[in-house]
C-alpha cells in the first residue's frame, strides 16, 4: 500500500511540475510581438494613412499604441487595449491590422522630418507583468507644398461632345496628373522629355462645364492645380424620330429574349423597351470601361479613315421612339451610322490594338481598337470579324464586314469613338486640319 501511495504521490508531483513548467514557459515567454508595415508613405502631406499588421502567436496582443514625435513634441495617435480574461490565458487576439490617419498640418508640425513610433505589448508576464515590448520607428518627411504646373499649349478650343489636348510640365515628381472636367478626370502621360500630355473631352450632355483645370498630386498627396485658357462651343443638337414596327419587333426581339433572359417580357414591345433602356445602358457601360484601360503610347497617326458610304445618323442625335403613333421611349445615339452596300468591307480607321471583338448586345458583333492615351474606335452591327483580340492592326486594314446584327434595322456600320470613359464625336477625327490644330499641336508632337 505504501508503495502505491508513493507512486501516486510521485505522479502527482511530476504532473504539477510539468504543468508549472508549461504555464511558466507560456506565461513568461520572452518573444515580443512582430510589427509588419502594410502601408508606409515615404513623404507625408496634409494627411496620410499608416497601416501595420501586428501579431503575437504565443500569449497574444495586450496593448498597441502610436505617437508622432517631432523634436521635443509628442502627439498620441491613440492606444488600444485587449481584454485578458482570465489573465493566465493571455489574449485571444493573435493578429490584427491597425491604421492611423496623421495630419501634421493640423497638429502645427513643421515641413521637415518627424517620427511615427508604434509600440506593442503582448500578454506575457515578463517585465513585471507588462509583457514583451516591440517598437517600430518610422521616419517620415513632411511636405505641404503642392506641385507647380506650367501649361505649354496655348489654344484650347473644344466643342461640347468633342475632344481636346493639352501639354504641361510639373516642377517635381508626381504620382498622378491630368485634366479635370467637372467630376471627370483624364489622366496625362509623361514623355521621355518630361512633358505631360493629355487628351480630354466634354461629354455631349455637359453643355456648360463648371471648370476645366489641370491637376497633379505629388508623393505627399499635395494637390497642385493649374488653370488653362479655353473656349467651349455648343454642339449642334438633332432630334430624330424612330418608328418601331411589328415587323421589326418580330424580327429582332425573340433573339434578344433568348440570349438575354433579363429582358424577356410577355409582349414584344415590353421586351424592346427593356432592350433599349436596360441593355443599352449595360452595353454602353461595358464599352466605356474598355476605354479607361488604354495603353499610354500613341499608336494612331494622322486623320482617321472614314468608312465609305452615306451617313444615316449622327453623334448624340436625340432619338424619340414611336409605336403605333405613340411615343414610347427616348435615347441618344452614341456614334455615326454609315450605310454602304450589304456586307461591305470595313477598314480600321487608324492603327492600334484590338481590345474587343465579339457580340455586345444592342451593338451586335463589335470590334474595339485602342489607339492609345485613352482613345478608342468601335465598329458595330458587323457580320464577319476578321481580327482577334490582342492583334495589332494598321490604318485601312480590313477588320470585318457590315451587317444588321444587334438592334440595327438594316445593313450599316455604326462607327463610334471613345476617350477615357466618354463617347466623343467621331467627325472631328476624320479632319486632318482639326487634328493638327487641336491635338498634335497642343501635344507638342509636331
Amino acid at each position: 500500500m505504501k508503495r502505491i501511495i508513493g507512486t501516486v504521490f510521485l505522479t502527482i508531483v511530476i504532473c504539477l511540475l510539468g504543468v508549472s513548467a508549461f504555464l511558466g514557459f507560456r506565461l513568461f515567454e520572452g518573444t515580443p510581438p512582430v510589427i509588419k508595415p502594410v502601408k508606409i508613405p515615404g513623404i507625408v502631406g496634409k494627411n496620410a494613412l499608416i497601416a501595420v499588421e501586428i501579431s503575437d502567436d504565443k500569449t497574444g496582443l495586450r496593448q498597441v499604441s502610436a505617437e508622432i514625435i517631432q523634436g521635443s513634441r509628442h502627439f498620441s495617435l491613440g492606444s488600444r487595449q485587449f481584454p485578458l480574461i482570465p489573465r493566465w490565458k493571455g489574449s485571444d487576439v493573435k493578429k490584427a491590422k491597425f491604421e492611423w490617419t496623421i495630419s501634421p498640418e493640423k497638429l502645427g508640425l513643421t515641413p521637415s522630418k518627424l517620427e511615427v513610433r508604434i509600440t506593442a505589448f503582448d500578454a506575457s508576464f515578463r517585465n513585471g507583468g507588462q509583457g514583451n515590448e516591440a517598437i517600430l520607428s518610422i521616419p517620415l518627411k513632411v511636405d505641404f507644398t503642392p506641385p507647380v504646373i506650367t501649361v505649354l499649349s496655348t489654344v484650347h478650343n473644344i466643342r461640347v461632345g468633342g475632344a481636346g489636348a493639352v501639354s504641361f510640365t510639373v516642377n517635381e515628381k508626381v504620382t498622378k496628373a491630368g485634366v479635370q472636367v467637372n467630376n471627370i478626370f483624364f489622366r496625362a502621360v509623361k514623355g521621355q522629355d518630361n512633358i505631360y500630355r493629355a487628351l480630354f473631352a466634354i461629354p455631349f450632355n455637359m453643355d456648360h462645364p463648371k471648370g476645366i483645370v489641370i491637376k497633379a498630386w505629388d508623393e505627399a498627396g499635395n494637390e497642385g492645380i493649374g488653370g488653362m485658357a479655353y473656349r467651349v462651343f455648343p454642339r449642334r443638337k438633332v432630334r430624330d424620330t424612330i418608328r418601331i414596327t411589328d415587323a421589326f419587333l418580330q424580327k429582332k426581339m425573340p433573339g434578344f429574349a433568348s440570349r438575354f433572359p433579363e429582358v424577356a417580357s410577355p409582349s414584344l414591345i415590353e421586351t424592346f423597351l427593356k432592350v433599349n433602356r436596360d441593355l443599352r445602358k449595360k452595353d454602353n457601360h461595358f464599352l466605356l470601361s474598355l476605354s479607361t484601360k488604354s495603353l499610354p503610347e500613341i499608336m494612331w497617326k494622322g486623320p482617321f479613315k472614314r468608312f465609305a458610304g452615306a451617313r444615316r445618323a449622327g453623334f448624340a442625335d436625340e432619338r424619340h421612339y414611336f409605336y403605333k403613333g405613340k411615343e414610347i421611349d427616348q435615347a441618344f445615339h452614341m456614334g455615326i451610322d454609315i450605310a454602304s452596300v450589304a456586307h461591305a468591307p470595313v477598314p480600321a480607321a487608324n492603327s492600334g490594338k484590338v481590345v474587343f471583338c465579339a457580340d455586345n448586345g444592342i451593338y451586335g458583333n463589335t470590334i474595339v481598337i485602342d489607339h492609345g492615351m485613352g482613345l478608342m474606335s468601335l465598329y458595330s452591327h458587323l457580320n464577319q470579324i476578321s481580327v482577334a483580340k490582342g492583334q495589332m492592326v494598321k490604318k485601312g486594314q480590313i477588320i470585318g464586314v457590315t451587317d444588321s446584327t444587334g438592334l440595327a434595322g438594316g445593313d450599316h456600320l455604326h462607327f463610334g469613338m471613345m476617350l477615357a470613359g466618354v463617347f466623343i464625336n467621331p467627325v472631328e477625327w476624320w479632319d486632318a486640319k482639326w487634328i493638327r490644330d487641336h491635338i498634335t499641336y497642343n501635344l507638342n508632337i509636331h
